[in-house]
């Protein structure tokens, strides 16, 4: 079954009291919130990605193709990811995804995070991409250093309520590992992202489907049209 990806609409949080709840509540917020947006579904996509060198990494026919910030100036800037049929931006910069918002690229801000900070620190950066003058198709929390279950909950959760206007939350399942990238979907998360293991098919559709149909969640594989295939059991 096919369907087409509707417009994200989360309702406005309060931001000011986000900090004063607890993980729990949070979580139920941020899931009733994506729920709200996008539907009681996790999505997962086969993605390439375009090296600095120019050679590709990933699947030749997969539905999406993305750069990494780091890789973006040896390809020659943002005009010349796109001609070469790039069309997502990973990065966390905020000025470097302005330019590549401007050439045309639909952009995945990388949010690094590490244990200890407090809810104002991670609120104040999330309030700073929300500000931010461009789209933003989508939010990546990144672990600096080993991540913590209940710290990166809280993270995810905060994300996904502080940013209403962002409509993606995507879980890193190489850098989560599979039983934390899971989990986080009950905080939020809406799409998993498959990292290194994306060159193989018919391994991860299942795994990345059965990951979410554990999560709760429909799983839904995403293709370039718009469209999400539900993948049945």
């Amino acid at each position: 079954m096919s369907v087409e990806a509707r417009a994200f609409t989360a309702p406005e949080p309060a931001a000011d009291a986000l900090a004063a709840q607890d993980l729990f509540t949070l979580g139920r917020q941020a899931s009733a919130a994506r729920d709200a947006g996008l539907g009681r579904r996790g999505t997962f996509v086969r993605a390439r990605q375009l090296l600095a060198g120019g050679a590709w990494r990933g699947p030749r026919d997969a539905a999406e193709s993305y750069v990494e910030a780091a890789d973006l100036a040896a390809i020659g800037g943002p005009e010349a990811a796109v001609a070469a049929g790039v069309g997502l931006f990973v990065g966390a910069n905020l000025d470097e995804a302005r330019g590549a918002a401007a050439a045309g690229l639909r952009i995945v801000l990388r949010l690094p995070f590490q244990v200890g900070e407090d809810d104002q620190t991670r609120l104040a950066a999330l309030a700073a991409i929300d500000a931010a003058r461009f789209e933003v198709w989508g939010l990546l929390p990144a672990p600096v250093g080993e991540p913590y279950g209940l710290d990166t909950l809280r993270l995810f959760a905060l994300a996904r309520l502080a940013l209403p206007r962002v409509p993606h939350l995507l879980a890193d399942v190489g850098t989560l590992g599979p039983r934390l990238g899971q989990m986080v979907f009950g905080f939020g998360a809406d799409e998993l992202r498959l990292g290194a293991n994306a060159h193989n098919p018919a391994l991860t559709r299942k795994e990345a489907a059965t990951l979410i149909r554990g999560a709760g969640l429909t799983p839904g594989e995403r293709f370039a049209d718009g469209t999400i295939e539900e993948v049945s059991a």
